[in-house]
């Protein structure tokens, strides 16, 4: 009887001791140790409940979008938000504005580098809607549809807006 209650209680411990698990993915071929170290600059509470980047991206048939990225700061909710503003400047109706928003998560590893950070903006139906490969300085890098670099002229960045 009393290794019964104590069996008992070790499992309670144990179960009540994990934490909840997250929404963090990671691709096969991450570093776990690598992708543990580096620091996520996004997930950073120090300063702001919102992280805001921003950037002017290249446009095909405009003068540059300007983009500006709001991520929900809070590591301890299983779903972040992000606000996606989109303007493209100069079109021939003028500036143009579209405001997208919905969850994100982070994803350790890429095929091409499985150290990185990349945060993915996912649209209503769970798809990525785009991709950010975030360096070490915290800057967030636009990825292709493919989750790999932008091999295009222009520059493909957005800033971390100090608040």
């Amino acid at each position: 009887m009393k290794n019964q209650r104590l069996i008992t209680l070790f499992v309670l411990a144990v179960l009540f001791s994990c934490d909840a698990p997250t929404e963090e993915k990671r691709y096969e071929g991450a570093e776990q140790e690598g992708a543990a170290e580096q620091e996520e600059l996004v997930l950073d509470n120090t300063f702001s409940t919102w992280m805001q980047y921003e950037g002017l991206l290249p446009c095909a048939d405009c003068k540059g979008i300007q983009t500006v990225l709001k991520l929900e700061n809070s590591p301890n909710k299983k779903e972040r938000s992000y606000e996606l503003t989109e303007t493209y400047q100069g079109t021939k109706d003028g500036d143009r504005e579209f405001v997208r928003s919905g969850i994100y998560e982070v994803v350790y590893g890429l095929e091409n580098d499985p150290g990185a950070m990349a945060i993915r903006l996912l649209d209503d139906s769970g798809a990525a809607l785009k991709s950010f490969l975030q360096d070490k300085e915290g800057m967030l890098h636009l990825l292709d549809t493919n989750e790999k670099n932008i091999s295009a002229e222009g520059t493909y960045t957005l800033e971390l807006v100090k608040q």
